[in-house]
């Protein structure tokens, strides 16, 4: 596989371009807004892959010199050959030219990889987003359906559940690298909020948590995660009637009071799990409320349901800080 040119590819955007417009003239009068925006997202297709081929060609193979110098000092040889890469972009399918650096005591490294932030699967990670949102939400199967119909390629459904089950495990190594939010973008009062959530479970994994039933138990259909979140609030100063009105009568709140006028939670941190235990939950989301003010000088609010569980929990972690100062 040749390199991506410059040249060529500018030439090929411009062409792109060119069919995209020539596209919509000669088809205006004959085509209704449906026919001619369907035919327009597929012209925009090619004429975002004509770009990304720009991008690479900007950037690269990867080619770093004749060798590639580990930091075990092991040497590695530059191949003749580039080596391909397939990825799927939000615009279609695209072969990668990488320059490959081999020795026969290391597996080979690809340095456009890393210029490039290329993802270790054979979706971008744009792509890869969108399968995130979409399997929230949905069926994998279904979330497929939907994909395909806004991106033009099939991605099957247990390419899904695999970005879904890679995505929550790189889950906790994002906020560990992820620094504190700017003190001046924080609002005025600390908040932190948690909650059980019954997620509705698969026969087979309902089955290994009861075994066996005694008498007049009934086969668990759910399991309970734990959710928190940790956020900062600017102050809402009401009076009591109209806290009582909110609850009442919602909807006369929402009529009489602009969206722009409430304090808005910012710097949103989640958290949920069915695996970790409640308490590790509850103390990772309230050590990150301290933390976001470290010298106390912000109320901290914990806004909780009557669930007594959450409660004791809470008193412990309270009565571990009383005690350690």
């Amino acid at each position: 596989m040749s390199p991506y040119i410059m040249e060529q590819s500018i030439n090929e955007s411009k062409l792109e371009l060119k069919a995209l417009i020539e596209y919509v003239q000669d088809n205006a009068e004959d085509l209704d807004l449906y026919q001619i925006e369907t035919g327009i997202k597929e012209y925009l297709n090619k004429l975002g892959m004509a770009a990304v081929r720009c991008y690479f060609a900007k950037k690269g193979t990867g080619d770093v010199g004749d060798t590639l110098q580990m930091e075990d000092a092991t040497v590695l040889k530059k191949q003749s050959r580039l080596c391909e890469r397939i990825l799927f972009t939000s615009f279609g399918k695209l072969k990668i030219p990488r320059t490959c650096y081999r020795s026969k005591a290391r597996p080979a490294i690809m340095p456009l990889d890393a210029q490039a932030n290329l993802p270790d699967r054979s979706y971008s990670y744009l792509v890869q987003e969108y399968m995130d949102i979409l399997s929230i939400r949905d069926p994998f199967e279904q979330s497929s359906e939907v994909l395909e119909k806004f991106l033009g390629f099939k991605i099957y459904s247990n390419r899904f559940e695999a970005i879904s089950r890679a995505s929550s495990m790189s889950f906790d190594q994002y906020y560990e690298a992820k620094a504190l939010p700017d003190a001046q973008s924080e609002g005025s009062i600390v908040v932190a909020g948690f909650d059980g959530i019954g997620v509705p479970l698969i026969k087979s994994e309902a089955a290994k948590i009861v075994a066996r039933q005694g008498k007049g138990q009934k086969r668990q259909k759910k399991k309970e995660a734990m959710v928190g979140v940790s956020y900062t609030v600017e102050q809402n100063i009401r009076t009591a009637k109209e806290v009582a009105t909110n609850l009442v009568y919602p909807e006369q709140n929402r009529d009489h009071k602009k969206k722009d006028d409430k304090p808005r939670a910012k710097n949103i941190r989640r958290l949920a799990s069915l695996e970790r235990p409640k308490q590790e939950v509850f103390h990772e989301i309230m050590n990150h409320s301290r933390n976001r003010d470290p010298e106390n000088k912000k109320p901290l609010v914990v806004v909780m349901d009557g669930a007594l569980g959450l409660w004791s929990i809470l008193m412990t972690f309270l009565s571990a800080i009383a005690f350690t100062g």
